[in-house]
C-alpha cells in the first residue's frame, strides 16, 4: 500500500369530523440493489457463514481464514441489520456457492480514490473501508486515517470498492515542491482562493500528522496537495500553514503492511486423496440425492477426498477457502469424481 508522510408518517385531518386522511409512510430504502456488485478476493474470518436465505435459513458454508474470490450484491440499507447476497468462486476451477452473508464481515478496500469533496478531497486508493450503509447504486463507507485518526466518510459508487486488499505504490512528493505542516489542529480547505470551504483537515497535534506539498500560492492562499491514504488538491489559508524545514521527516507508515496468509491444513484420521474434477459436480450437505444442492464444484477444481461411503464421497476444496458449516460435511456423488 502506498503511504507517505501520513498523515413517521404525517397525518392530515380534514375539516369534516367524519373523514381523516393519512399519507402512506415512505417506503424504507431497499439498499444498494442487485446491480451494485462488489468483486474481489479477500480473507474471511472463521466463524462467518453463508446462509440459505436472506432472513432466517441455515448456514450452508463457512470460511477458514483463507483468501476466497467472491461477489457481493444486494447490500441492505443497514448492513448491521440484514444480509447481502454473496457468490463464491470465479470462472472454472473453483467452488461456486450462492447465498446470504453479513455484509460487514466482508473486508473492503477503496479500488479507486473515493471522493469526499469532489475534485478536492478523496479517500485514497487501497484504504481499508468499513461498510456503514447502502442506497440505490451507492455504498456508505468509512475509514480512519492512521496518522491523523480523522474519520472519513463517503458515498462510493459500487465499482469504486473491492473485496480484499489493494496493493498501492508509495506516493512520492514531486521534486522541488514546497512542504508544509498545519499550524493548528484543524484547518479549513477551500475550492479556490477565497472560495467555498469544502473540508476541514484535522491532525492530533499541530505541526504533525500530515505533510502537504505545494507549488502555487495566490492572494493569501496556498494550493495544498497530498497523496496516499488521504488525497488532497485544495486551497488553504497561507497563514494556517508552516513551511516544513528541509531535511526533516514526519513519521511515515510504509507500504509493507500487506499481510501474508499461511495455507490452511486439513487434519483427518486415515489417508486422503486429491482429485481434480473433470466436470461440474453438485455439492450437498447431505449424502442424499433428494436434498437440494448448495453449490457446484466447477470443472478443473481440486478437492480432497476424505472418505467414500457407499455412493457418496466426503470432500473439501483443496485450498480450504470454503468449508462446511459446523457439524456438517460436503458431499458429492462418488461417480462424479471419476475421470
Amino acid at each position: 500500500m502506498r503511504r507517505f508522510f501520513l498523515l413517521g408518517s404525517l397525518a392530515l385531518t380534514s375539516l369534516s369530523v367524519s373523514l381523516v386522511a393519512t399519507d402512506a409512510p415512505a417506503a424504507p430504502e431497499d439498499g444498494a440493489g442487485a446491480d451494485c456488485v462488489v468483486k474481489g478476493k479477500g480473507v474471511i474470518e472463521k466463524g462467518v457463514f453463508i446462509y440459505s436465505a436472506k432472513e432466517g435459513g441455515t448456514p450452508i458454508a463457512g470460511f477458514a481464514t483463507q483468501e476466497v474470490t467472491l461477489e457481493l450484491s444486494d447490500v441492505p440499507a443497514d448492513p448491521t441489520a440484514g444480509r447481502a447476497k454473496v457468490k463464491t468462486g470465479k470462472g472454472s476451477g473453483s467452488v461456486r456457492i450462492e447465498g446470504w452473508i453479513e455484509a460487514t464481515k466482508i473486508p473492503l478496500s477503496a479500488r479507486t480514490d473515493i471522493a469526499i469533496a469532489p475534485s478536492h478531497v478523496w479517500i485514497g486508493r487501497g484504504e481499508q473501508l468499513k461498510l456503514k450503509g447502502a442506497s440505490p447504486g451507492k455504498l456508505q463507507v468509512e475509514t480512519t486515517i492512521s496518522a491523523t485518526q480523522q474519520k472519513l466518510k463517503a458515498k462510493a459508487a459500487c465499482n469504486e470498492v473491492t473485496v480484499g486488499r489493494v496493493k498501492v505504490d508509495e506516493f512520492q512528493i514531486p521534486t522541488g515542491a514546497k512542504k508544509f505542516v498545519l499550524k493548528k489542529t484543524a484547518v479549513e480547505l477551500f475550492d479556490a482562493p477565497s472560495g467555498a470551504s469544502v473540508f476541514t483537515l484535522e491532525v492530533p497535534v499541530a505541526e504533525g500528522g500530515v505533510l502537504l506539498y505545494s507549488s502555487e500560492s495566490k492572494s493569501g492562499f496556498t494550493r495544498v496537495q497530498h497523496g496516499g491514504s488521504l488525497v488532497i488538491d485544495a486551497w488553504a489559508k497561507t497563514a494556517d500553514l508552516k513551511l516544513f524545514p528541509k531535511g526533516e521527516m514526519l513519521d511515515a507508515l510504509g507500504a509493507g503492511n500487506m499481510v501474508s496468509i499461511s495455507p490452511a491444513k486439513l487434519k483427518v484420521e486415515g489417508s486422503t486423496k486429491e482429485v481434480k474434477v473433470t466436470k461440474d459436480v453438485q455439492l450437498r450437505l447431505t449424502a442424499n440425492e433428494a436434498v437440494k444442492p448448495i453449490g457446484v464444484i466447477e470443472e478443473g477444481a481440486e478437492v480432497i477426498v476424505v472418505d467414500t461411503i457407499a455412493d457418496w464421497s466426503r470432500v473439501y476444496p483443496k485450498g480450504l477457502e470454503i468449508i462446511p458449516p459446523d457439524g456438517k460435511d460436503f458431499w458429492v456423488r462418488a461417480k462424479d469424481l471419476q475421470p
